[in-house]
């Protein structure tokens, strides 16, 4: 595993040693606030890095154990890949200890280490027995068979043999991807003289790079970053798995808990999800349609009611079932994220799940089989459907990051998406080596081709866009934003688009000129095809078209991009055959006398002296010709 990008939490009832524990690691005391260290119990939670035998340093999220407090631990817990179970020897599995596993288990983590403390305030015969109720209470959880270490805090008895516990689990945890926008959930914020608005959390997916523009969400505004941190040592880059503290600039609103940092254009907030939720086993109540509920995801809580789908009016222990969400605030949440559910009041954790659909367009008929079945394949598909259904949404870089979220084998995966490509179902973008679905990417030619049509309805007379301009109109459309260059490359290939440098056309697009456009066009024309060497200046044009300026100099502009005419100075124009005259007359002064004059220039084109410095500077800068002294050396180039 690569240094930085584990997160360690801790889990467990109140007073059993959890900040303690993390003390004697690390040497960082996390309970900073006045309050945690008067009262002696975390309130909120802390941050330490940590170091393990093989030199991987991970970031240790303590969370609270009180059930006032477990709040602020599900907003420490959805960040974390490993877990240290902390239970106290002299009480065994408390209340909390279970509330917190069942939390655990809501958010799909799967792999710690139990860790029995206070071990040197009990003895052996205690500790035996404490042993043989921790494994017969865990039964059935993900930590049944996970590794259980005793430890003293206060001795440093075990910590060897956690470390190295540790240090074996380091090969089963899933790494967050890299890959993709950048996606941070927010959990603590605090403002820095000299730095302005803080925020850390966990990465959980992506890069962020200093001078990077984000959006923050989901008031949506654009901040930028102005430096990085990882457990307190500056950096030019975070990414996905670290620990992050973000210095920002830009925000308007205060910043606060429970928002997210997204790469920009890509997070969208939501008041209705589509979801699948399971009822912990053993609540008393059970959960009923449209019962409001606290909902956990990220580091945000939101309210909300529950809109069962299906047959059934409520959601027994142990049950599970589809269901909307409507939340009553905004929410920044996508497919597969976990989410944990607590009663309104009082409060307890009653459940939680997956999300399915985190943007449905509307609320579902409830009884509809429909409805429920397309949410099944979404949810439950084969590797086809699902596949199809993912690049229909985001495209797909390496296969091995997907079949690891899926829980798929590579091959398996690998297989299923040639079928697709020999079905044409899903295509390959060989500029930018990705996967996504056919009618994604006819969704994004199409998108292209309409932004240009919009530019030319707002830019009449223009034949060509600016590819700058284009792909910045894409940003909002594509997932990312390297599509842009993929779709214009294979619009151009098919004949749709030209492209000539930094400049598209549509080539069906065609400009029709309203019947003075078209008499002044003919008219530039004309004068300069028959004034090759004396051509009329813009003043002098302006004269020709009393009252017409602005229209004459668009048709100028109109005239430059069909090669009509070219501006070699301010107010001067000539035509591309006089420019191109002026070329073949050079290169043949060069070839007769070397170096050659203005005076000899102008005599050869039989023109005045005014308009051959014009060409010649023009020409200067075209890197055609390099004035010396009073002469001009021909550096090379076309003359045809």
């Amino acid at each position: 595993m690569n240094e930085d990008y584990i997160i360690l939490g801790t889990a467990g009832h109140i007073d059993h040693g959890k900040t303690a524990l993390v003390r004697a690691l690390t040497g960082s005391d996390t309970d900073r606030l006045q309050e945690e260290k008067e009262r002696g119990i975390s309130i909120d939670i802390g941050f330490a890095p940590f170091l393990l035998p093989g030199g991987q340093k991970v970031g240790i999220v303590d969370v609270p154990g009180h059930e006032r407090f477990i709040k602020n631990m599900l907003a420490g817990a959805g960040g974390i890949d490993l877990i240290l179970l902390v239970i106290d020897a002299r009480e065994g599995v408390m209340p909390q200890t279970r509330e917190h596993l069942a939390i655990l288990d809501l958010l799909d983590i799967s792999s710690g280490v139990i860790v029995v403390t206070k071990v040197d305030l009990v003895d052996d015969e205690w500790l035996s027995m404490v042993h043989e109720e921790i494994r017969h209470d865990l039964h059935g959880s993900f930590l049944a068979d996970a590794p259980m270490v005793d430890v003293s805090s206060l001795t440093g008895y075990g910590l060897d043999t956690l470390k190295q516990a540790l240090q074996e689990l380091l090969p089963t945890v899933r790494k967050k991807s890299m890959l993709g926008s950048f996606r941070m959930p927010i959990d603590r914020v605090f403002t820095v003289s000299g730095f302005g608005t803080v925020v850390t959390g966990t990465v959980w997916r992506g890069t962020a790079q200093v001078g990077q523009t984000l959006a923050l969400l989901p008031v949506n505004e654009s901040v930028r970053v102005r430096s990085l941190q990882v457990h307190g040592q500056t950096t030019q880059q975070v990414v996905a798995g670290q620990r992050a503290a973000i210095a920002i600039t830009g925000v308007r609103q205060v910043a606060e808990r429970g928002m997210t940092l997204y790469a920009q254009g890509v997070g969208e907030k939501t008041r209705l999800v589509d979801v699948r939720i399971r009822v912990l086993d053993h609540v008393e109540v059970a959960l009923t349609h449209r019962m409001r509920v606290r909902m956990y995801a990220g580091t945000d809580e939101v309210f909300g009611r529950v809109l069962l789908l299906g047959e059934q009016e409520e959601l027994a222990a142990g049950v599970q079932g589809l269901a909307q969400i409507e939340l009553e605030s905004d929410l920044v949440i996508e497919p597969k994220d976990r989410f944990v559910l607590r009663t309104y009041s009082p409060m307890y954790t009653i459940g939680g799940g997956v999300v399915i659909d985190a943007h449905p367009s509307r609320r579902h008929r409830r009884h509809s089989v429909t409805v429920q079945k397309m949410l099944l394949i979404k949810e439950k598909g084969s590797i086809k459907e699902r596949l199809v259904a993912h690049l229909s949404q985001q495209p797909v870089y390496d296969t091995t990051i997907l079949a690891m979220a899926w829980d798929e084998t590579k091959d398996a995966l690998n297989q299923a998406l040639q079928d697709l490509l020999s079905e044409g179902t899903v295509i390959y973008i060989e500029t930018i080596q990705a996967y996504l679905a056919a009618s994604l990417w006819v969704n994004y030619t199409t998108q292209t081709v309409q932004s240009m049509e919009e530019f030319y309805r707002k830019n009449r007379l223009e034949r060509f866009m600016p590819k700058s301009t284009l792909l910045a109109s894409l940003k909002p459309f594509f997932i990312d934003a390297r599509f842009g260059e993929a779709v214009v490359l294979h619009l151009q290939e098919d004949g749709i688009l030209e492209v000539a440098g930094e400049k598209v056309r549509l080539q069906t697009h065609q400009i029709e000129l309203t019947s003075v456009e078209q008499v002044i066009y003919d008219r530039v024309v004309s004068e300069m095809r028959t004034r090759l060497n004396d051509p009329p200046t813009l003043s002098e044009m302006e004269s020709f078209f009393p009252g017409k300026d602005r229209i004459l100099k668009t048709i100028l502009h109109l005239l430059e991009q069909d090669g009509e005419v070219v501006l070699i100075a301010p107010e001067l124009y000539v035509s591309q055959k006089m420019i191109q005259a002026g070329k073949t007359r050079i290169a043949a002064l060069f070839s007769e006398h070397g170096s050659f004059s203005v005076a000899q220039f102008r005599d050869a084109l039989s023109t005045s002296r005014k308009f051959a410095v014009a060409l010649l500077e023009y020409f200067d800068r075209q890197k055609l010709t390099k004035r010396v002294g009073d002469v001009r050396h021909y550096l090379g180039g076309e003359t045809t």
